[in-house]
């Protein structure tokens, strides 16, 4: 009989495939998340060190883009690959349903330790959209358990984004995230985004009118207050156009939120974790949410793992469920134990090595600079951003997409979302690194601009 505590010995390693060999296999099998079939700008990346990634032709990049938002500490981090190797020597996990493992503890503790009382209990899931549903269910959940089951309705902004499961897909009123899939879950709704749509447009007009916090009020008020649970909402919007909220809106609408019973949940998932250049991006308006939901930043990428943290007072609701005792939701993987791990060593390394403070720092030297040499260029509707986190308006989606192709040519990966280009590099980005991203949008914009 086999022993099968025996390791086998090491299969011989697979030869190594060429650049074309791999697109080739990329192209018959592979089926890539919100990118067109056969795009011909697409990169195969093989690995990565610091800022620099290399394709499978053995080119090198900066990336200015952070994977998705989510590479913070860049590739290759020793102190989060030997937290990964040292805990899957341990235990690789162990699940949380009616029992639990260290490094899920560690890490919920941690959260709670950087949000502050009262936010202090935390669910994990493995994404943020699954965080963004999960936090549907709780707030539902959260208020039938109080006596009040007519409280179903979820506002959120209009060119908001929080997923793309079907509740989360439904939190946006834009068609790319729910046209053709059916008939959309009932109990969401949608309130203008706080940004002027004259300027969006392209219009000329005076003076801008920004929709405030009052639209949420309306719309509480018109769906009756008694029948809302929670106002979601990105501090600043990701996927709507990288557009940071107007000082004073976050305030505003926690204001709202209180007079009428209605929870506020405060979408973290790519502003989280040193991105702005503080730990959290509601913590510059000195606002406490309900809910708060982490991702792509909380592992850096280096696993799937995201967060739900709430308030205890909403925590504690849940031990009177009548069916459970306990929040009917969860994963098998929830609170991975190596995606645990990883996330406490990355929290480590942003703590010790004091990426808040450089994340701040530089990135107001990467706005500045994008906001000096590329507003009033030709084509270029608007710069705005805040930490590391910037966004450059184009006046077309073809315009946005040629400078994201010109900055690759020149070394350079950042991304684009309609006729916004996106610039996120990792926290642990250099002013030379900086600079370089900058001259290669500079030399971007004016080549497409000749063309």
């Amino acid at each position: 009989m086999t022993d099968l505590s025996v390791a086998p010995s090491p299969a011989p390693a697979a030869p190594a495939l060429t650049g074309d060999e791999l697109a080739e296999l990329d192209r018959r099998h592979l089926l890539h998340p919100w990118t067109p079939m056969g795009d011909p700008e697409q990169l195969l990346i093989v690995s990565g060190e610091g800022c620099d990634v290399t394709d499978s032709y053995g080119r090198t990049y900066l990336d200015g883009r952070s994977g998705q938002f989510n590479a913070t500490l860049g590739y290759g981090h020793p102190r989060v690959l030997a937290a990964l190797q040292e805990q899957a020597g341990k235990l690789m996990t162990y699940a949380l349903l009616g029992s639990s493992n260290e490094p899920a503890v560690l890490l919920a503790a941690k959260l709670a330790e950087l949000l502050g009382e009262p936010l202090s209990r935390t669910l994990f899931c493995n994404s943020g959209s699954e965080a963004s549903e999960a936090a549907v269910r709780i707030v539902r959940m959260y208020h039938t358990l109080q006596g009040q089951p007519e409280r179903t309705t979820v506002i959120s902004l209009a060119d908001g984004y929080h997923g793309t499961t079907s509740g989360t897909t439904a939190m946006s009123a834009s068609p790319i995230a729910w046209a053709g899939c059916g008939p959309r879950p009932g109990g969401f709704v949608q309130i203008a985004t706080p940004r002027c749509a004259q300027c969006a447009s392209g219009a000329a007009h005076d003076p801008c009118a920004v929709p405030g916090p009052e639209a949420l009020e309306e719309a509480v008020l018109a769906q009756g207050a008694e029948n809302v649970a929670a106002f979601f909402v990105e501090p600043v919007l990701g996927v709507g156009g990288l557009l940071p909220l107007p000082a004073g809106y976050l305030r505003g609408v926690r204001d709202i939120c209180d007079r009428y019973g209605v929870l506020l949940v405060v979408d973290e998932v790519t502003t989280g974790l040193g991105r702005t250049g503080a730990w959290f991006a509601h913590q510059r308006e000195g606002i406490t949410p309900d809910i708060v939901t982490t991702a792509k930043g909380l592992t850096s990428g280096y696993a799937p793992l995201a967060a739900v943290t709430m308030t205890t007072a909403i925590a504690d609701v849940f031990a009177t469920d009548p069916m459970l005792g306990g929040l009917r939701h969860g994963h098998t993987t929830s609170g991975h134990a190596m995606g645990a791990a990883a996330a406490l060593a990355v929290l480590r390394v942003i703590e010790e090595d004091g990426l808040i403070e450089h994340a701040a720092a530089v990135g107001e030297r990467l706005c500045g600079q994008l906001t000096a040499r590329l507003k009033g260029l030709d084509g270029v509707r608007d710069v705005r951003g805040v930490g590391l986190l910037a966004g450059i308006e184009f006046d077309s989606f073809p315009r946005a997409s040629q400078v994201v192709a010109a900055c690759r040519r020149a070394g350079v990966v950042v991304r684009s979302e309609g006729p916004v280009l996106f610039v996120s590099p990792p926290l642990i980005v250099t002013e030379e690194q900086v600079d370089r991203i900058v001259d290669a949008l500079y030399a971007g914009v004016v080549a497409t601009s000749a063309a």
